[in-house]
């Protein structure tokens, strides 16, 4: 049974559910949804979706919106037994700690991380300029992903988890409008790991990262 996916390819988002959903080898049916034209504003979409936001999947009737709930709810449910580098006992392990800091990461990505990104990129998209009173907290967030990676390899530890599916993407969101990295070095290496490791990731997010600039790019003004 594959699972109505609601979205749109640039939105970071949404290429989460993409990129786990890949992982996972979970088959999506997807249901472009535009919000610049007004997609999720109809009727139809609101009842399926009070918040009228992407990515909504629906899975045998079942509907789920919010991008960190619906990637927990994908590894939960189809996520493999075992313990295979990308099963749900590794990816989002049943152990009380490992999860909470699993959830800690996820929580931090939205609160803080992918927050700062949202507030440089999204007066772009509305006045042609970046946000750059946003600055200064981005940056902050960024030094304290740099430091959370001086201790590990990947996010949580030494292996992959299911936040270095989520944090790759808001990275690559700034990365692919070549916003400077340079200060964080940890950032920059496991960036490079996560790209050229998780299965499926050129098709399933880097594509919509190329969609994602060209979009930007063209609010811009005097770019």
């Amino acid at each position: 049974m594959t699972i109505d996916f609601y979205y749109d390819s640039w939105s970071p988002p949404c290429r989460t559910v993409q990129l786990l959903a890949r992982i996972l080898n979970v088959q999506l049916n997807p249901i472009l949804t535009n919000p610049a034209k007004g997609d999720t504003q109809k009727p139809e979409y609101k009842q399926l979706n009070p918040q009228h936001t992407i990515p909504t999947i629906v899975d045998d009737g079942f509907v789920l919106s919010e991008s960190r709930t619906i990637c927990k709810y994908l590894v939960e449910k189809y996520g493999s037994t075992g313990t295979g580098t990308y099963s749900k006992n590794r990816l989002y392990p049943a152990d009380l700690q490992k999860r909470a800091t699993i959830d800690h990461r996820l929580d931090f990505d939205l609160g803080a991380l992918y927050r700062r990104v949202s507030d440089y990129f999204t007066p772009a998209f509305m006045s042609g300029h970046y946000g750059t009173a946003a600055l200064p907290k981005l940056n902050a967030a960024l030094e304290i992903l740099d430091a959370y990676l001086a201790k590990t390899k990947w996010l949580t530890g030494p292996e992959v988890t299911l936040a270095d599916i989520v944090v790759v993407v808001t990275i690559s969101s700034l990365e692919i409008v070549g916003f400077d990295l340079n200060a964080y070095p940890n950032v920059l290496r496991w960036f490079e790991d996560a790209r050229n490791t998780l299965p499926g990731y050129e098709e399933a997010n880097h594509k919509g990262t190329v969609e994602f600039k060209e979009y930007l790019f063209s609010k811009l003004k005097n770019n």
